[in-house]
């Protein structure tokens, strides 16, 4: 069953240009899930007129009504701590909308980053803003001796469970996150201004760039068990993100003056060698790490499993080391079991 949309609603918003654009989507069904066909046609709209800050702000107010079907508390725009998230934070209190303020606490974050998150939540709930901290159902060193192994670029099982895990209560609310396609490759080539991501299979994951509200409403129809995400810094720079930083002049995360260029988790495969200086600054992450290595190491030589280290020190140092070429065949068959 096909489904025609037209761009109306979007085009009273000013968001697509004088080319119309008809959308084939395929209701298609499998085990459960309803998916959205990427077999569409859609023209490409000129947004040369428009500067990225006019942009994001009519993204965020043309899809409040979809976001306030969907749940009561309107948008849910996670807050990470960052430079990305706090951008994004101030763009929907300039917009006016309605929205929840949400933070993932993975147990890993560096002090100043709760501290800077517990504050600003503070001023925001002082304003009337809705904010709130969800905690994981176990922490990150519970996580990794259930696993038995840490986790790398091969293997994000931390993310998934510290970060990814479904809240029962935002189940169905359109969410919105501080991601930018200048931040990667990968990120350029799988995220966008719109999408719609299938709760059981993320690989599935339609994107759409500026879609209307009119067609968006008629999906959220018929594709309730997907994720529904709003992104309005996908096309940011990182001149543009610091210049609104700077002329709006913005508290961001003390972390930046001390010379870090992205805020996560303290020991994350994802900042390589950066974890070095992490550890320097934070030595009982690190005693917490090598200590976390040697239970592992204990524990899989117990139960007769694969191990590739003598100690779990040295299982540490491999890991911290980074070397793709040299951990692939380990660290994947460590994950086997």
């Amino acid at each position: 069953m096909y489904r025609t949309v037209r761009p109306s609603a979007c085009r009273r918003l000013g968001l697509l240009g004088e080319r119309s654009v008809t959308k084939k989507i395929k209701r298609k069904h499998e085990g459960g899930i309803n998916q959205i066909n990427d077999n569409y046609q859609q023209s490409i709209f000129d947004n040369t007129e428009q500067s990225t800050l006019e942009n994001s702000l009519r993204l965020i107010r043309g899809f409040e009504d979809v976001a306030l079907h969907r749940h009561p508390f309107g948008y849910v725009v996670g807050y990470s701590g960052g430079k990305d998230s706090e951008v994004l934070v101030d763009l929907f209190r300039r917009a006016g909308v309605k929205f929840l303020v949400m933070h993932n606490h993975t147990t890993l974050d560096a002090p100043e980053t709760v501290y800077h998150v517990r504050r600003k939540f503070s001023e925001w709930t002082a304003e009337g803003i809705p904010c709130k901290i969800y905690y994981p159902r176990q922490s990150f060193w519970t996580l990794c001796k259930e696993k038995k192994m840490l986790p790398n670029c091969s293997a994000r099982f931390c993310c998934e469970d510290l970060k990814e895990y479904q809240i029962p209560e935002l189940r169905f609310a359109t969410r919105s996150f501080g991601v930018r396609k200048a931040e990667g490759v990968k990120r350029a080539k799988l995220r966008d201004s719109i999408e719609t991501r299938n709760r059981v299979d993320y690989a599935d994951n339609q994107r759409f760039h500026f879609d209307d509200t009119e067609s968006v409403r008629q999906m959220d129809a018929c594709y309730r068990n997907n994720f529904f995400i709003v992104n309005p810094l996908a096309y940011w720079t990182d001149n543009e993100l610091w210049n609104y930083i700077h002329g709006e002049r913005l508290e961001i995360n003390p972390l930046y003056n001390h010379g870090f260029k992205r805020i996560g988790c303290i020991g994350c495969p994802l900042a390589r060698k950066h974890r070095t200086i992490e550890f320097e600054m934070y030595p009982k992450y690190k005693e917490n790490y090598i200590r976390l290595c040697e239970e592992i190491w204990q524990e899989r030589r117990k139960r007769g499993m694969k191990n590739y280290f003598k100690t779990g020190r040295e299982y540490f140092e491999f890991w911290l080391n980074d070397n793709r070429m040299t951990q692939t065949k380990p660290l994947l068959e460590l994950a086997g079991g």
